[in-house]
């Protein structure tokens, strides 16, 4: 990229071709959106200001962005932020990045009658990262009462200023601890966790961006994948009360583990749900009454 000043247009075209080189996945679709942060513009709009010149300061971030992109770095850390359920949430190294697949959490929970009509229902977040699931459910029934755990401190620092940019702050506790010192038994009813499932194994053939950049703590789930649910679903299931719900996401292929692992934690009516990809994505279930 040259030092004299130049156009969208211009910058489009090289810092695109420069990623491609470099095998980047949508090489043009990555430069955009790093341009329109560094414009505060959105991505349409910059086929309006194709003859625009960006000044130095802008330049330099384009430079330093792009370069970050091409080793391999997540978009979203290098500009701060993403997208979930419509709100926009700060991410950093500290935290997971939220993908879509996660949204389905959210939405189940939200679709289910019973659990809606309860007067404040208590709901904890377990492995809470950026916190975009409480906050998101926060936003939506802000009548319920909100824990949110995790046992990363600098996870939870995050999650909290996340809460406070969007207003429910004040409706959600935030533990940086165990689950077993944030909840008492048989006081929840309702848990939601996207906790670590990638077995080993595999986190070493993940992408780049994801296996050299996103917290290996967030996504390694042990040999099998299933190390943190297993090992938390005992205490997960003495927090709730009777016919209290659990919310689970986890990989493609563990669906009739984890069912068999719910049935022996007491869990009855357990269902699975496919994302998009009509991947096992998620799946729910009821502490038997």
């Amino acid at each position: 990229m040259s030092d004299r000043p130049q156009t969208v247009a211009a910058i489009l075209d090289v810092a695109g071709r420069y990623l491609k080189e470099r095998e980047i996945e949508h090489p043009m679709l990555v430069t955009q959106l790093l341009l329109s942060h560094v414009l505060r513009c959105g991505r349409l709009e910059l086929f309006l200001k194709h003859d625009c010149q960006l000044n130095d300061n802008q330049l330099q971030l384009m430079r330093n962005g792009t370069k970050r992109l091409s080793q391999g770095e997540p978009l979203q850390y290098i500009t701060g932020q993403t997208q979930f359920m419509g709100h926009d949430f700060l991410v950093d190294k500290r935290v997971l990045i939220p993908r879509p697949e996660t949204e389905l959490l959210v939405e189940a929970l939200l679709s289910h009658h019973e659990l809606l009509a309860i007067d404040n229902p208590f709901i904890a977040d377990v492995g809470t990262g950026s916190g975009c699931i409480v906050i998101s459910l926060a936003l939506a029934k802000p009548d319920a009462i909100y824990t949110a755990i995790d046992t990363s401190k600098d996870a939870v620092e995050l999650a909290r200023t996340n809460a406070t940019n969007l207003g429910v702050a004040e409706k959600i506790t935030f533990f940086p601890c165990k689950f077993t010192d944030a909840v008492d038994p048989g006081s929840l009813n309702c848990l939601v966790a996207n906790l670590p499932y990638i077995p080993t194994a595999e986190h070493e053939e993940l992408p780049v961006h994801i296996r050299n950049h996103e917290p290996r703590s967030a996504l390694d789930g042990g040999p099998d994948g299933l190390d943190i649910i297993r090992q938390l679903l005992p205490d997960m299931a003495k927090a709730l009360k009777p016919g209290g719900l659990i919310f689970l996401e986890i990989g493609h292929n563990q669906a009739d583990r984890v069912v068999a692992l719910l049935k022996s934690n007491g869990f009855v009516d357990i269902r699975i749900t496919q994302d998009l990809g009509r991947k096992d994505r998620m799946v729910s279930a009821l502490r038997a009454p």
